[in-house]
């Protein structure tokens, strides 16, 4: 599998206001169909089995042109609406999910495919999430959940980005098993800034959310590319790794007026064929439907794919930054360079210059009493011996730890001269000329832990 970057596109069909249940996004479909196809990018088209019908000339023309595809939104808690109940439990909110969300998925399942044949509504989006949800789609034989929010203290907080197989115990961190749901996130963001801000609305790579924020504007869209450019940097050392964006066709509709004039829309469309032109010319980047990007990691991972990221402040200076959606930090960037980290058992953080991490998410035994798998004794280094021996460089860890859990340390600065000759490490990767990581599985106690690299 070649290290490229899997870049998906989706846009949204249905309505984010009130007053947009009135207008049907027809123009602003297919201006957004236009600014794709052009640059031969298929658009995953999140709709429902109302808004397939709108435009579903549009989207069967993509299909069959460019492999255009789609994801049926649902919104799981119209059935408490229904009812007129609100669970009080957990376990209540299950027993209701399990006897009615089957047949409100099946039933948008039928009313797509009625519109659009070709469909087999395998891809379920939604914002409301749980176990239960996973469990049922992996029941009705769906293949994937889109909608995750990495950092999103209101919803998803405690996940990976990208991709991950969802557990069926725990829907918002990987699988220790076989699982057939892959998790895929709403919008790829700006890691270092949203770790630092806990702000994944402001910070996305979403067209809108970059012109909202003032990140972009039509004078400077150097963090638009910047931002990029830090995923396409990263693809270099993962097996796999997604930048998705969405846009939604009311944002575009030359007739909602109340949202935005004919410039704002022009400025929109000027961004987001930045990104398509840098898919179309970059032969690191891949455009994929979600369908197939989902097909691609399913044919060569069973379980949760590693994915390491390093990641700068690449705010520019002096920028004036909006935050349209709170919160608003009380730290302003510049951010420390900082490396991002999981796998199926864990997601570690780490800050330039510190071997140990700053922040462990421990999912092969997530803390009972941690809301977010957040470890809060975290291990550190108890002695530390490194030594040289003529073409051989040998470190020596010592590290207390009060359990059993998943782990790493990071060597800081190039060390991409050197050979790996041997290690007691589960993993050791060189992430470029800026650090080399390992990857442990700490046991109750002292653990030793040796890395020898030859020139």
């Amino acid at each position: 599998m070649e290290n490229k970057l899997t870049y998906i596109f989706l846009c949204s069909l249905l309505p984010t206001k009130p007053q947009h249940d009135k207008l049907k996004p027809a123009e602003g479909a297919k201006l957004i169909s236009a600014l794709a196809h052009k640059h031969s990018i298929p658009v995953t088209w999140i709709l429902d089995g109302e808004s397939a019908q709108e435009v579903k000339d549009i989207i069967s023309y993509g299909h069959s042109e460019f492999g255009d595809d789609v994801v049926i939104m649902i919104d799981p808690s119209i059935i408490f609406d229904e009812i007129g109940f609100i669970p009080s439990s957990k376990a209540e909110e299950t027993v209701i999910l399990r006897q009615r969300l089957p047949e409100l998925i099946i039933s948008e399942q039928k009313k797509v495919k009625s519109v659009l044949s070709w469909s087999d509504g395998r891809i379920i989006g939604s914002n409301f999430k749980s176990s239960a949800v996973i469990q049922i789609l992996d029941e009705l034989d769906c293949m994937g959940l889109y909608g995750y929010r990495w950092e999103d203290e209101t919803s998803d907080k405690g996940c990976p980005w990208s991709f991950f197989f969802a557990s069926k115990d725990h829907y918002n961190i990987p699988s220790s098993s076989v699982s057939r749901i892959v998790a895929i996130e709403r919008s790829s963001l700006d890691l270092n800034a949203v770790f630092h801000t806990n702000n994944p609305s402001v910070f996305s790579a979403n067209p809108k959310s970059l012109w909202l924020s003032g990140l972009c504007s039509d004078e400077d869209n150097s963090y638009a590319k910047m931002l990029f450019d830090e995923y396409i940097k990263n693809s270099q050392w993962n097996r796999f790794l997604a930048f998705v964006q969405e846009l939604n066709a009311y944002d575009m509709e030359y007739a909602s007026y109340d949202v935005y004039d004919r410039g704002t829309i022009a400025r929109l469309a000027k961004l987001t064929d930045s990104f398509f032109s840098e898919v179309e010319s970059n032969q690191q980047i891949q455009a994929f439907s979600l369908s197939d990007a989902i097909n691609l990691y399913k044919g060569n991972f069973n379980r949760t794919e590693a994915c390491y990221m390093i990641f700068d402040s690449v705010i520019p200076q002096q920028t004036e930054i909006n935050f349209f959606l709170p919160p608003e930090p009380k730290r302003r960037p510049p951010y420390p360079l900082m490396f991002f980290y999981y796998d199926s058992e864990c997601h570690l953080v780490f800050r330039e210059g510190q071997m140990t991490p700053v922040e462990v998410r421990n999912y092969a035994q997530p803390p009972f009493e941690s809301r977010y798998y957040v470890e809060r004794d975290i291990p550190t280094i108890s002695r530390f011996y490194p030594s040289r021996d003529r073409e051989k460089l040998v470190m020596e860890f010592e590290i207390e730890s009060t359990k059993s859990m998943p782990y790493g340390l990071v060597i800081w600065d190039d060390h991409s001269m050197f050979n790996l000759v041997s290690s007691t490490a589960r993993t050791v990767k060189w992430i470029g000329r800026n650090l080399l990581f390992m990857r442990l599985d700490l046991n109750d106690g002292l653990n030793r832990v040796e890395i020898i690299l030859s020139i």
